[in-house]
């Protein structure tokens, strides 16, 4: 065996292993939990049950996982998990553990209904959507049940969802500050002081960050600015950035360097007129952008700008501007002949199949109008509008507002200020619609709305089918050649593991890594080592590293009855016994790995020590 002198210091890892989930003790923000707990060696299959005051809830499942839905907010939880062999019988118990789930927030809106719900075509998942007003972002099911809620008093009174990361957290923005954060809103990364993030925040893989951030210059005021106003004024435009995990910068693009000062819309210098004349200090709001999109497959960036109604693309590698789209009137060099008519636009992607789909807030349009709009910029030099979705009146925004394709087809449609979500099928129906409003009857306004499978895309379990014993005293017999791991990906993203065996002095013997698809699981065979010792065997999440789960075991002897690691007649004499007294099965009994313990293994027992 190959065996590495390289050592591995665990003690940082394990403290953060969760082998049950939720760790005895947890709070959670959240009604949809995912139970996790280690092996019992010959299960068929395992009992958990989950108790408080009046909820009782009781499944049996073959694997050491499962998702359990609607348990109830501001309870007090115990569970606890039975494995059962073939026959039915208990093998083990394990202690119960003890969890919390917090009550909804006492702000939570009063009046959050389904107006329509066609759940034959509604894409199944999970809303994750921001109520804007009130500072905080949820999780609702099809039917407007909460399933989850970011705590906003962890991130100065307000936060916003941008985004569920496949690691398993989230992404999101508060005042002026970008996190990603867990599921029980503990920040994991926050936005170095420096930058002022508005509008955006997002993670497109698993080693940068993408953001917007305010920057003003002191320009000249321009052509229709009064004489009374000062000859130079601030001009608030906007830097694209983007960061690493450490918070360190690793790309900018700012406004400055590449739109001309020509290329402004004359409402917003109205708009800085007015303030200036109603004697206060404003900026003169240049640009506005809200949206940032980096598009991996083609290494672009495109940049959504409200106050110009632009969408620009940009080449990430040498900054330069490929093109820009939207109104003429406020650019210095077309790029199209077709304009495609949006004006205020908000929250512009890349869909899967590569066309550029945007909210079209119409601030400039006549009859003023909310759209969803779809374009194929395969071409970029003859763009085409492929798709197309106007909002009936009512959900006239204005701002805000998303556009999001679904797995099935479906469009899911945030209409900004209206505090209306809506899921439209391929013939433009309404299939399922959301409304938000407080209890004073007003709307709560929404950015941005995503639909995921459920709260848990990261969540993985571990077996060694050879493995026998108890929790406590796990092992493998040396007649095995290999250690048999099963990796089972329980969640809804593709991810990597790394997985390491160590011995008890913390030297890494073997390490490597597996990519397994969503939904999926992995056999993999590790040489046994070929001394009596303890070890630990450790997998994580590649891209959430404390999630983490272990396995310690010990080698042993097979047929050392007695466990004193050597064999002998005492073994031979406790084995009799054994079988004389019809006692429980024993594994290192098994001589001939025939599934008993009978007179054949006592005779091959004796081979073994002659």
């Amino acid at each position: 065996m190959n065996i590495k002198t390289k050592l591995f210091t665990i003690f940082f890892s394990l403290l953060f292993c969760q082998n049950f989930t939720p760790a005895n003790n947890s709070i959670l923000n959240h009604t949809q939990v995912y139970f996790n707990w280690p092996q019992i060696p010959n299960s068929s299959y395992y009992s958990i049950q989950i108790n408080n005051e009046n909820h009782n809830i009781s499944l049996n499942t073959d694997k050491n996982s499962i998702i359990i839905d609607n348990l109830k907010w501001g309870k007090n939880y115990t569970w606890k998990v039975n494995g059962y062999n073939q026959e039915g019988i208990e093998i083990y118990t394990f202690n119960d553990n003890l969890f919390t789930i917090n009550p909804l927030p006492i702000d939570y809106p009063a009046n959050v209904n389904i107006l329509i719900i066609d759940s034959s075509q509604y894409q199944q998942g999970i809303n994750i959507l921001d109520y804007e007003s009130i500072g905080f972002s949820v999780g609702l099911d099809k039917y407007a049940n909460p399933i989850w809620y970011a705590d906003k008093s962890n991130f100065e009174g307000r936060i916003w969802a941008t985004q569920f990361v496949n690691n398993g957290n989230i992404v999101g923005f508060g005042p002026g500050s970008g996190y990603e954060f867990d599921l029980s809103s503990n920040i994991i990364f926050e936005t170095p002081s420096e930058y002022d993030i508005h509008h955006h925040f997002y993670k497109p893989n698993n080693s940068s960050y993408f953001m917007l951030d305010g920057h003003i210059q002191f320009l000249p005021c321009p052509d229709e600015c009064p004489d009374n106003l000062p000859n130079t004024i601030p001009w608030l435009g906007d830097k694209i950035i983007e960061l690493d995990t450490n918070g360190d910068l690793i790309w900018e693009w700012n406004t400055f360097d590449y739109f001309s000062l020509n290329e402004y819309n004359p409402f917003w210098v109205e708009n800085y007129v007015n303030q200036w004349n109603f004697g206060g200090s404003p900026h003169f709001d240049w640009t506005h952008s809200n949206s940032v999109f980096f598009d991996h497959n083609i290494n672009r960036v495109y940049l959504s700008s409200r106050n110009i109604n632009r969408i620009t693309a940009i080449d990430y590698f040498t900054k330069e501007i490929i093109w820009s789209m939207g109104d003429a009137s406020f650019m210095d060099n077309q790029f199209f002949d077709n304009d495609f008519g949006f004006s205020g636009q908000h929250s512009a992607q890349i869909t899967e199949q590569g066309n550029l789909i945007l909210f079209d807030n119409g601030r400039d349009s006549d009859p003023r109008l909310s759209r969803c709009i779809e374009i194929n910029i395969s071409d970029d030099e003859n763009p085409q509008l492929i798709w197309e979705y106007t909002l009936p009146d009512t959900m006239l925004t204005l701002s805000r507002g998303e556009c999001d394709r679904l797995i099935n087809g479906n469009t899911l449609i945030t209409a900004g200020r209206s505090g209306n979500i809506i899921e439209i099928n391929n013939q433009n129906d309404i299939v399922w619609h959301l409304n938000v409003r407080e209890s004073n009857g007003f709307e709560v306004p929404i950015y941005r709305t995503e639909r995921i499978p459920n709260l848990f895309p990261n969540i993985f379990s571990i077996e060694i089918d050879n493995l026998s014993g108890i929790p406590e005293d796990y092992f493998i017999l040396n007649s095995s050649e290999f250690i048999n791991l099963n990796i089972s990906n329980d969640g809804w993203a593709n991810q990597a593991y790394d997985y390491r065996l160590i011995d008890s002095n913390n030297y890494v013997l073997f390490e490597s890594t597996i990519d397994i698809e969503s939904y999926n699981q992995a056999d993999i065979n590790i040489i046994l080592p070929d001394n009596f010792n303890s070890y630990t065997l450790l997998v994580k999440s590649v891209s959430q590293p404390s999630n983490t789960k272990y396995i310690e075991f010990n080698i042993r002897l097979l047929g050392d009855i007695n466990d004193d690691d050597i064999l002998n007649i005492l073994d031979i004499i406790e084995l009799i016994q054994i079988i004389l007294t019809d006692q429980s099965f024993i594994i290192q009994g098994d001589i001939n790995f025939d599934g008993g313990n009978n007179i054949l293994d006592i005779i091959d027992l004796i081979s073994l020590i002659i």
